[in-house]
């Protein structure tokens, strides 16, 4: 029926019936007139040739037919396809588009943000040091000074008393027994001076499990005289003789060490690396000291700078600032030696703080005078409302565990677990030589400050205003 109706409307299909008609009767006049045939029979098969004629035509048309509709379906195929490749093709540059887009924003955001962020920290020094300089102008005038000969007895009484409240630097029973201040400093000088720093790890603990989560860095001195003084001996004289950021880049470089070694066993153990408020004050060294952390901010993850909780109260603007710049790397941040109970959640939080260690006696038998307005039972679920977990630190005692668990403290470090352990000197020295230059560049900046003894107490503004990490006092 399709094919009738596309014939049957134009004029040459109307020529072609008259021919084979023509064909079909002189076919049947040649029959009848040359062959004998009767009429009859000379029409019958005249009738037969048009039929064979019609069928003939009527087959070629669907042929004809036929090709042109494949040829249609051919070419719209064609022309699906190449829209199709043009959809893809616009599709990805649009993704390129948007991507390019999206990256250009983010780095003006980050260097926008960058400069502003440098900005209110330079800010808020001078604010604090515009404030301090108003308490003191608002502050009222002494009193005239009494008579010598009154004021004398008093003035020996309290001196007395400042000098028998501060712990002296060099204890009567320990590796510097004997020796004078001057005497013990020179020598720890040149112990770190003879890199004379060497690593002990012990183990921190989940409890109950016991299983090892993070691994804290503690600091020995070897000395000259062949004995080994330990952080509670030696930090004292290397901070007051102005080494502790040599000690502390010593073990920050060491720890980075530990720790790719370690990592290929196990990924999920991160180290406390102790860091001092003096490392964080010199400008100087810690410039150096950043960049060297900035090289390595892969491993911030796995590295947690701990610092005293005297140290932590007492830092000042500069060493806050750089204390925030770890924090912007990526670096967790803990306080240990906590003498005091009352803790501010809220500050310690606001500051970053992920870890607070505590030890265990004060923990389960605090003083009267503790000044913490809550238990001590619940001081770990407190530090839990702000993302803070608690250490208990010099764990000696089965007993000792057992009084912990009911005070809900994540982990624990001490003797009972493991004592701090050496490490062997070929996973500390035998690494790749590029490595050593960023660790020897604070070592020999530090030591020509301490030589000095004029360390820099000066923030510097980069342009890209990039706050130091900064390395924590090794007990």
């Amino acid at each position: 029926m399709t094919a009738v109706r596309s014939v049957l409307p134009s004029a040459s299909p109307w020529f072609v019936a008259a021919c084979m008609v023509l064909i079909s009767v002189s076919l049947a006049g040649l029959l009848y007139l040359r062959a004998g045939l009767t009429i009859a029979e000379a029409g019958w098969l005249g009738f037969g040739a048009l039929l064979l004629m019609v069928l003939a035509e009527f087959f070629s048309a669907r042929a004809r037919e036929r090709s042109a509709v494949e040829a249609e379906l051919q070419e719209m195929a064609r022309l699906a396809l190449s829209l199709e490749r043009e959809v893809i093709r616009l599709r990805e540059r649009v993704g390129a588009f948007e991507a390019d887009v999206q990256q250009r924003v983010e780095e003006a955001v980050d260097v926008r943000l960058t400069g502003l962020s440098a900005d209110v920290v330079v800010l808020e020094s001078l604010v604090r040091d515009l404030g301090d300089t108003v308490a003191a102008l608002e502050r009222p005038a002494p009193p005239v000074r009494a008579p010598v000969h009154e004021a004398a007895p008093q003035s020996a009484t309290e001196m007395a008393a400042r000098v028998a409240a501060e712990p002296p630097l060099v204890a009567p029973d320990g590796p510097f027994a004997g020796m004078s201040e001057t005497d013990a400093m020179a020598l720890v000088r040149k112990a770190v001076d003879q890199d004379g720093v060497e690593v002990f790890l012990q183990p921190i603990v989940t409890l109950p499990q016991r299983r090892i989560a993070f691994y804290e860095a503690l600091g020995r001195l070897r000395l000259e005289t062949g004995g080994l003084a330990d952080g509670a001996d030696f930090v004292p004289l290397a901070r007051q003789a102005g080494v502790m950021p040599v000690v502390d880049s010593i073990m920050l470089f060491r720890c980075v060490r530990i720790i790719r070694r370690m990592a290929l066993k196990s990924k999920d153990v991160g180290i406390f690396c102790n860091i001092s408020a003096q490392t964080l004050a010199d400008a100087e060294f810690f410039q150096q000291f950043v960049d060297f952390i900035g090289d390595n901010r892969g491993l911030a993850e796995s590295v947690i700078f701990e610092l005293s909780q005297a140290e932590f109260d007492g830092l000042g603007p500069i060493e806050q600032a750089n204390l925030e710049a770890l924090v912007d790397l990526g670096f967790r941040l803990s306080v240990d030696n906590v003498r005091r109970l009352d803790l501010d959640c809220a500050r310690l939080a606001d500051r970053k703080v992920s870890f607070v260690k505590v030890d265990a006696d004060l923990l389960i038998n605090p003083p009267p005078a503790s000044g913490a307005n809550i238990h001590a039972a619940d001081l770990a679920r407190l530090l839990q409302r702000y993302g803070i977990q608690l250490i208990v630190t010099r764990v000696e005692s089965e007993a000792q565990v057992v009084d912990l668990l009911d005070y809900d403290a994540a982990y624990g470090q001490g003797r009972l677990f493991s004592p701090p352990r050496p490490i062997r000197s070929d996973v500390i020295r035998a690494d790749a030589p590029e490595q050593a230059r960023p660790a020897r560049e604070p070592r020999e900046a530090a030591v020509r400050s301490a030589q000095t003894g004029t360390a820099a107490l000066a923030v510097r503004r980069d342009a890209t205003v990039r706050p130091a990490p900064r390395p924590a006092p090794i007990e």
